[in-house]
């Protein structure tokens, strides 16, 4: 298990009802050895510590870096080029994990990049990964998958993907389809209320309750490289729907399990005495 330390978490403005200090506290209250730092936003943080002119040069190389990590400029960059993908996410708003990742990581000084730190950034943008594979025909399948979390080295926590990627009740769907297909836009927001318990909107005031699951999920990948946890009742618990993620976080039977719980009591302790 890695001798995790020190964990940092940078706050997003753009993300409406992130308190960045309460997750900071839960997550010290869960690791006693751990030390929480919280930040400001990502890159004006470390962009801070550089001159003018020399964040002049960075920014625009971290702007070509962006804007190269974006799912429509790697899926343009395949071949044969993606002309469409299905679903109505604009994939210029949507950056591929990894790259956006890499172009992070640029910026963490070097001081600040052993194992016994964490980064973890929130965001609102989009984050998610295109899955490329042959199919039978030979062609090529491109599905376009958002996610929550980017887990490793910085941790890339998504307030957006926390509502976009888990699914709806199909119920949700088939009902707003007919909504949208009668033009009854008027009723999309009585919709939101019929399904409030089953599901997730922006500006949810659980929004700080279901990203802590999140943040004990990037400290056990950086601690011993485990993933999510197979319980559905456990905070940890990779969510393929809103009603899962609202059990897993914030339900009557959410806990950590025994095995993670654990793993997160012996974080911080020194790796020989």
């Amino acid at each position: 298990m890695t001798g995790l330390h020190t964990i940092y978490l940078y706050d997003d403005p753009d993300s409406q009802g992130l308190d960045i200090d309460y997750l900071a506290g839960y997550l010290a209250s869960e690791l006693a050895r751990v030390e929480v730092g919280v930040r400001t936003d990502f890159i004006t943080h470390h962009l801070g510590r550089f001159s003018e002119e020399e964040r002049e040069t960075l920014e625009a190389e971290l702007r070509k870096q962006l804007e190269g990590a974006t799912v429509e400029a790697l899926a343009r960059a395949q071949e044969p080029a993606i002309t469409e993908l299905t679903g109505d996410t604009d994939l210029q708003e949507m950056y591929a994990a990894r790259p956006l990742q890499a172009a992070m990581r640029l910026l963490i000084p070097q001081e600040e990049t052993d194992m016994a730190q964490l980064h973890i950034i929130f965001c609102s943008e989009l984050v998610g990964e295109l899955d490329v594979q042959s199919g039978p025909s030979l062609d090529t399948l491109r599905t376009l998958q958002t996610g929550v979390a980017a887990l490793g080295s910085p941790t890339i926590i998504s307030t957006s993907g926390l509502i976009e990627a888990p699914k709806r009740p199909r119920e949700y769907y088939f009902k707003r389809t007919q909504y949208l297909m009668l033009g009854a836009d008027e009723h999309l927001d009585e919709l939101a209320e019929q399904f409030a318990d089953r599901t997730v909107a922006y500006g949810d005031p659980r929004l700080n309750e279901l990203l802590k699951g999140y943040l004990l999920m990037a400290v056990i990948y950086r601690a011993t490289g485990d993933g999510a946890c197979s319980e559905p009742t456990c905070p940890l618990y990779a969510a393929q729907t809103q009603q899962e993620l609202l059990e897993a976080q914030a339900g009557p039977q959410s806990r950590i399990c025994q095995r993670h719980r654990e793993i997160l009591n012996a974080i911080g302790e020194p790796l020989y005495e």
